[in-house]
């Protein structure tokens, strides 16, 4: 396995604040450069002078020192789709088949991040474990800032940044965060909550992001508006709605075990026990059986597993990380490599009895 490949999950490693709700923040800013159309209206010869443009300037940046630099076109499938699922490139950069100059580049520490060529010029990030809004801000925008030194990004006095889809125009921030909600799926309150998200300004997506489904009651929710607000304002919004939103998981949580203790208890034991013995588990039963273990740990029920350790495993089990780290090929031989994975790993997560 390519050792570039592995050091995408070096965020995993790393504590947030409330791990046990939150497993990721993420602030990006969409960015493109003067006098060059944009990505799906430009030409192969113009997407590869914005490419090679960027690149030169990241040489000058000093938060991508020795950066982790990856051609997309040069990565075969299973590559590619590791990366989207470690968190570290969209869904749209995963699909290189309608143009390839397309790429990464990410700090030694994946914290920071650029993607070029994506649906604007620029995507610049950062990355962090668990709820960290105003620390991954604080890094995209000196990111931004250095760039826009050396770049010069296309700027409307009246529209602010200029992008290709007019959602981002403005501010061109999305702060996102990834969550954990199986307190409020399993009391019924999720739909609800949900509705009331774009009126809030916020949109709510699924496990991998846009256009993918809810797994194991895992979603990502960001901020929709862009324009007429400062990256503070912004930010500062976002917060509080998600820390609402962390202390309704908390009472449905607690409120789950205060009502239906012993079948809880019984689903969680269940869970553990087909965890910890089967010898083939999708990704899909895996994440739906990691869900009631988080309820688990919460309750003190496993020496040697926490929040954590469960947020890595959401990571970890996806499929090509199961394919390339424990060199599985195809569905059956993935699940069983899978299953052998999580037998491992629970080994050490001796139960309370």
């Amino acid at each position: 396995m390519d050792e570039r490949i592995a050091k995408c999950d070096l965020w995993l490693e790393r504590r947030g604040a409330f791990e046990h709700v939150v497993v990721s923040s993420r602030a990006r800013f969409a960015r493109n450069l003067q006098m060059v159309p944009f990505p799906h209206c430009a030409s192969e010869g113009e997407r590869g002078r914005v490419y090679r443009r960027v690149a030169e300037a990241i040489e000058q940046v000093p938060q991508l020192t020795g950066a982790i630099h990856f051609e997309l076109s040069q990565l075969g499938r299973k590559e590619r789709s590791y990366l989207r699922e470690s968190n570290v490139i969209s869904q749209e950069m995963e699909i290189v088949d309608s143009y390839k100059e397309r790429g990464l580049f990410l700090s030694p520490d994946v914290r920071v991040g650029v993607m070029v060529n994506e649906e604007d010029h620029l995507r610049i990030f950062a990355l962090e474990a668990g709820f960290q809004p105003y620390e991954v801000l604080k890094r995209a925008s000196d990111l931004e800032m250095t760039l826009d030194n050396l770049l010069a990004f296309a700027f409307s006095e009246r529209f602010g940044y200029l992008t290709a889809c007019p959602s981002n125009t403005g501010t061109g921030l999305r702060i996102s965060v990834m969550l954990h909600l199986p307190g409020l799926v399993l009391t019924e309150q999720v739909s609800q909550i949900f509705e009331a998200m774009p009126q809030l300004g916020m949109t709510v997506r699924g496990f991998q992001g846009e256009r993918s489904e809810n797994h194991g009651n895992f979603f990502q929710l960001s901020n929709e508006v862009t324009l007429g607000l400062s990256e503070e304002q912004i930010v500062d919004r976002f917060k509080k709605i998600i820390e609402d939103l962390i202390a309704k998981e908390e009472a449905a949580r607690h409120e789950l075990f205060k009502n239906h203790g012993l079948k809880l208890e019984d689903q969680i034991w269940r869970a553990f026990g087909i965890l910890s013995h089967a010898r083939q588990v999708t990704s899909h039963e895996a994440l739906s059986l990691l869900t009631l273990l988080r309820l688990g740990v919460d309750r003190g029920f496993f020496r040697g597993l926490d929040h954590h350790a469960l947020n890595r495993l959401a990571i970890e089990v996806q499929p090509s990380h199961i394919e390339l780290r424990r060199q599985a090929s195809g569905p059956e031989s993935r699940d069983e490599a899978r299953a052998l994975f999580l037998r491992e790993r629970l080994a050490m997560a001796a139960p309370r009895n």
